[in-house]
């Protein structure tokens, strides 16, 4: 089975200079697939015309983490506290995102992806949760690694997620913009205790995200290694 990843990208001088303006996947998300026996396929930032073929290589796709989505998505002016924006890979995923619901191809989505995935079906986010966010009382910028889980959410049990994460899961949480209005056809699965949104599915069109990133801690904790078996399983039976 293979799964895709779509990848980020380096736009800053680094001390290895091949590494500038490099396609980059995160090791660890990577580490997970091989670890299941799953071939990871990186997805370069590409024309979203190229989305058809790409997507076809594939049995189900992974967006993960990244830059603030543009604001221009969703029909609002930026925030002044909006991070970087990457308008490419913003157009990119929203083409493999609706290719493989058009392909019948199973997403997950985590971080930057829940906010990507909503927007792409019609929902909006907060900007920046401090200063949108009247309820927040979770720190969800996380000080300490991300490896290490800050906060416990609240998951409905009849989700996808809740197969491995239970009720009450302890998660990591390193983001600043979360969804704010659900897209049509989505419902939540997650929240924290604050309420911001943890997770959200739809699953006609086989799409689960998550606003954690169980890849960075997976290795220590077998609920987060779960969650990706259980979408490889989900891939693994959409098959064909």
């Amino acid at each position: 089975m293979k799964i895709g990843i779509t990848a980020d990208a380096n736009m800053q001088a680094t001390v290895t200079p091949r590494l500038r303006l490099a396609h980059i996947v995160q090791k660890k998300l990577v580490d997970v697939l091989l670890k299941n026996d799953v071939v990871p396929v990186v997805l370069p930032i590409a024309k979203p015309e190229m989305a058809a073929e790409l997507v076809s290589m594939v049995d189900g796709v992974i967006i993960p983490g990244g830059p603030d989505v543009s604001p221009s998505y969703y029909g609002e002016d930026p925030h002044r506290k909006i991070g970087m924006t990457y308008e490419a890979r913003d157009a990119f995923e929203t083409a493999v995102i609706k290719e493989c619901v058009k392909q019948g191809k199973p997403v997950l989505g985590i971080c930057r992806g829940i906010q990507i995935i909503n927007v792409t079906f019609g929902g909006t986010l907060y900007q920046d949760l401090q200063s949108q966010f009247e309820n927040e009382v979770i720190r969800h910028e996380q000080v300490p690694d991300s490896d290490l889980p800050t906060h416990y959410i609240n998951v409905e049990m009849d989700s996808f997620i809740a197969k491995s994460q239970g009720a009450h899961p302890f998660v990591n949480s390193k983001h600043h913009q979360a969804v704010k209005t659900v897209a049509d056809g989505f419902k939540v699965t997650a929240h924290a205790n604050d309420g911001v949104i943890e997770g959200i599915e739809n699953p006609d069109k086989l799409i689960v995200a998550v606003q954690w990133h169980p890849e960075n801690f997976w290795e220590d904790h077998d609920d987060q290694e779960q969650l990706f078996k259980d979408f490889f399983a989900l891939a693994a039976s959409h098959q064909g």
